[in-house]
C-alpha cells in the first residue's frame, strides 16, 4: 500500500480525524498531502513496541519533517498532537472536524481540475529528486517538460491563460 501511493500517478491526500498510529501513521505520511482536524494525532507506537517503522515510516518521515524532528519523533515514540502536526509540516492544512472533509473534498477538486499529464510528472520529479542530485533531478524536470510540451493540455492551458479563462484539461 506504501509503495502504491507513493508510485500513484496521481496526487494523493490523507484526511486524518482522529489517531493515526503506527501502519497508520506511515499509510497517512505516503500520502503526498494531508488534511487534519484538531482530532488528529499521530503517533509511530513501533518503538514503543520493541520494533523500527518498518512500513515506510523511517524513510517518509525525514522527508516530510526533517531529521531531527524525525529522530525525536520515532525515538520516544511520543504523541504529536494535531496543533504540533500542523507547525512541523506534518499536515498541511489544519481545519475543525466540521469541515475537514469539505476541506480535504475541495482540495481534491481542485486537482481533479489541473492537468493530469503534468501533475504526474511533477509527483514523479519531486519524489525522484528527493535521491537524486541537482543535474539529475534537473535532466528530469526537462525531459518531462518536453513531454508535456508535445500535449493538447499544454496547448489547452496557454490558451486559456491568453483568454483569461480556466483551463478545460483532459489528459491528453
Amino acid at each position: 500500500m506504501i509503495l502504491g501511493l507513493q508510485r500513484m500517478g496521481k496526487p494523493t491526500i490523507a484526511m486524518v480525524n482522529g489517531p493515526a498510529v503506527g501502519g497508520g501513521f506511515d499509510i497517512a505520511l505516503a500520502c503526498d498531502m494531508r488534511i487534519g482536524s484538531g482530532n488528529a494525532r499521530f503517533m509511530v507506537a513501533f518503538t514503543r513496541i520493541g520494533l523500527v517503522p518498518g512500513s515506510g515510516g523511517g524513510w517518509l518521515l525525514p522527508r516530510i519533517v526533517g531529521v531531527a524532528k524525525a529522530c525525536a519523533i520515532i525515538f520516544t515514540g511520543d504523541i504529536i498532537e494535531a496543533e504540533e502536526a500542523y507547525k512541523i509540516g506534518l499536515l498541511n492544512k489544519l481545519v475543525v472536524a466540521e469541515k475537514l472533509e469539505e476541506e480535504a473534498m475541495t482540495l481534491a477538486r481542485k486537482l481533479t481540475q489541473g492537468p493530469p499529464i503534468a501533475l504526474s510528472f511533477d509527483k514523479h520529479v519531486i519524489y525522484n529528486g528527493l535521491n537524486s542530485d541537482l543535474e539529475t533531478t534537473l535532466r528530469l524536470g526537462s525531459a518531462c517538460e518536453r513531454l508535456c510540451l508535445g500535449t493538447e493540455d499544454f496547448k489547452e492551458g496557454i490558451k486559456a491563460f491568453a483568454e483569461k479563462r480556466p483551463p478545460v484539461f483532459r489528459g491528453r
